[in-house]
């Protein structure tokens, strides 16, 4: 690292001060010299896709989804306010899900997602017939937020689904600290699974059993 020929200023020394404790802290890490519990916490996003009922209910496929932009703000969002303004149109973030005024949706276009993705490309409009959430602590130190849509058997057509997307109630843009939250500006894509981007074979629908699709948020200790 090239140090420049003159003194530094206060920003150029609070960063190079800043990259030396790290990689002093990187080594202390390696030796087992600090305890590193806490300082970093693994999120996956997960989606499992079932055919079937009951006991026939087969597991399709599993992959991992991909946040856009949107979704990743939205969780700083949430850490950052300060008050919730009581409302009668006040929102959450799974606002209505069994009711689905947030919810999933199935897509047959293409494209990979990047951050700026806001729609699945070509979005299929039938909603599913039943959707239903949970929270859960699977394991130690291991927390999670699932929410489940099923289409029954008939209800979709025989598309190709190539990619599939989580709408939940979200804060538009990046809102200042302590932030009054007065409830999300409606549903828009907060995470989304594409065989565009490799996470699986597109698939045609099979009419004649139900699609059930359940997407996980989990939080771990990394």
């Amino acid at each position: 690292m090239e140090l420049p020929k003159r003194p530094m200023t206060m920003q150029e020394y609070n960063s190079l001060k800043r990259r030396l404790c790290l990689f002093n802290q990187f080594f202390k890490d390696k030796l087992k010299r600090r305890n590193t519990f806490g300082d970093v916490v693994k999120v996956t996003d997960e989606i499992l896709v079932y055919e079937g009922v009951g006991e026939s209910k087969k597991l399709k496929f599993a992959s991992k989804g991909h946040f856009v932009n949107q979704g990743l703000i939205h969780i700083a969002n949430m850490l950052a306010m300060s008050a919730i303004s009581y409302q009668s149109g006040m929102h959450g973030t799974s606002y209505n899900w069994t009711a689905k005024s947030t919810y999933m949706r199935l897509g047959t276009g293409g494209n990979v997602t990047t951050g700026s993705v806001t729609q699945l490309t070509t979005l299929v409009s039938t909603a599913p017939d039943s959707q239903a959430g949970a929270t859960s602590s699977p394991s130690a130190g291991t927390y999670r937020v699932a929410w489940t849509a099923t289409w029954n058997a008939g209800t979709l057509t025989a598309i190709t689904v190539s990619e599939i997307g989580l709408f939940l109630d979200i804060v538009g843009g990046l809102q200042g600290f302590g932030f009054t939250y007065g409830g999300g500006g409606g549903s828009y894509l907060f995470s989304r699974l594409s065989a565009a981007d490799g996470d699986f074979t597109a698939f045609v629908v099979n009419t004649s059993v139900p699609l059930t699709i359940e997407w996980r948020l989990t939080f771990t200790f990394a």
